[in-house]
């Protein structure tokens, strides 16, 4: 028994000896797998750093686009609504230049100066639509400034038409023409938003 216990602690001693040598070239290994673990570890986190960052900037460009793009829609408004009020003034003025000659034209003599008047007026109108053409932006308009649009045309155009007939039926005495006339204009219906 003394053998085979001599046996067993020499091949014990035997085989540590020897295993030692093996694990030296692992352990090292198992260090150099260890540092690149923990390298791919600390790259991974940096990606996904970088990827929550990029996010954030995407989401911070998605709000930006909204934005400028409702920057744009409400800067088209506002040009809108600007020559629209725009152009009602300048028709209220001209309205206000034709009150300022009624009861001349209403005497119906064909007074010169008075179709002088008349004619400027309705020059007047037109040039104010013209403005108001130029001056509203040429982009995609709302419904809400599309029917505005159409309102305006057609008042002017109604404002036009009545007042070259003032015009004519002044110029000709047609004491008859001119209150057709001024009662048709006086049923012309302005919808002004802006008020």
């Amino acid at each position: 028994m003394k053998k085979v216990l001599t046996t067993v602690l020499g091949a014990s001693i035997l085989l540590a000896g020897c295993g030692s040598q093996n694990l030296g070239p692992l352990e090292h290994k198992t260090t150099k797998l260890r540092e690149e673990n923990h390298q791919l570890k600390l790259d991974n986190q940096e990606l996904d750093r970088k990827i929550s960052d990029l996010n954030e900037k995407e989401k911070s460009l998605t709000a930006d686009k909204k934005n400028t793009k409702e920057a744009a829609v409400n800067e088209l408004k506002t040009k809108s609504a600007k020559a629209s009020s725009k152009y009602y003034q300048q028709i209220t003025q001209t309205l206000n230049d034709y009150h300022n000659i009624k009861s001349e034209i209403n005497k119906n003599k064909r007074n010169e100066k008075i179709v002088s008047k008349l004619d400027k007026i309705v020059t007047d109108l037109q040039s104010a639509h013209d403005k108001y053409k130029l001056d509203r932006e040429q982009g995609e308009m709302s419904d809400s400034d599309k029917a505005d649009d159409k309102n305006i045309q057609n008042l002017n155009n109604n404002l036009v038409k009545s007042f070259k007939s003032i015009r004519d039926g002044y110029s000709e005495k047609d004491k008859k023409k001119i209150n057709q006339v001024q009662n048709q204009l006086s049923q012309i219906n302005v919808k002004n938003p802006q008020s």
